[in-house]
């Protein structure tokens, strides 16, 4: 039962109800209480409700904030392991590992060279999916992860590619290098170093780039959701 300053009695049973109210609760009579009563005390309460989100989460934001630098950080050290390790195999790769090799499968109707590329063009496609499906979302660090996912399959790629001469990577089935076939057919076969090093700053771009994006939206989250709250008022 409603109590209070902002309560009205019943007029046919006196019993307490508020003041947005249109029946009593207990006889269920009309309060007749007048609309622009009604109307301002209802007013009164949309401002409380979205002033108080504001107020109770003030440290919310920045926790965010944090939060998201030291998910950078962590990813950061994460891809110096391709900087200090050559030719290394991050456990991620695993997954890109099994997205390769379906390119291979799915495209392997269509002629040698788009089978082999298949493979790469999986690895890529992906993350590039997985992108595009949270960002119509509106999940920001969804994407924003998923873009970093992207560009370390480039750094992947890159490995792959300056193994072209080289072969000493482990294949899966022991089959073809895919790069050595493609580099060849390109006629880039003499430029594999400079081709695997073009792809490994391509990867590095896209990771700094996502870090650059999760860094914008952890400074400006607070800002933006203190504006918002601001509108209401």
């Amino acid at each position: 039962m409603e109590t209070g300053e902002d309560c009205v009695k019943c007029p046919y049973c006196e019993a307490a109800n508020a003041l947005d109210g249109e029946f009593c609760g207990v006889c269920y009579k009309n309060l007749r209480i007048p609309d622009e009563v009604r109307t301002a005390v209802k007013a009164e309460k949309i401002l409380a409700a979205a002033a108080a989100p504001a107020a109770a989460g003030e440290a919310g934001p920045a926790v965010r904030t944090w939060a998201r630098l030291l998910l950078i950080a962590g990813l950061f050290i994460f891809y110096t392991r391709w900087l200090v390790t050559p030719e290394y195999f991050s456990p991620l790769d695993f997954v890109n590992l099994a997205f390769h090799e379906a390119g291979h499968i799915f495209l392997g109707f269509f002629g040698r060279f788009i089978m082999t590329s298949g493979g790469t063009f999986f690895q890529l496609l992906f993350p590039a999916v997985c992108l595009l499906h949270f960002m119509r979302r509106g999940a920001n660090l969804g994407w924003q992860l998923c873009l970093f996912w992207l560009g370390e399959n480039l750094l992947n790629i890159s490995i792959y590619a300056g193994d072209a001469i080289k072969q000493t990577l482990p294949l899966v089935g022991s089959g073809d290098h895919d790069w050595t076939y493609l580099l060849t057919e390109l006629g880039l076969i003499a430029h594999t170093t400079g081709v695997a090093k073009t792809i490994f700053l391509c990867g590095s771009a896209v990771i700094f780039w996502s870090f650059y994006l999760i860094g914008r939206d952890a400074v400006n989250r607070e800002p933006l959701e203190r504006g918002a709250a601001r509108r209401f008022e």
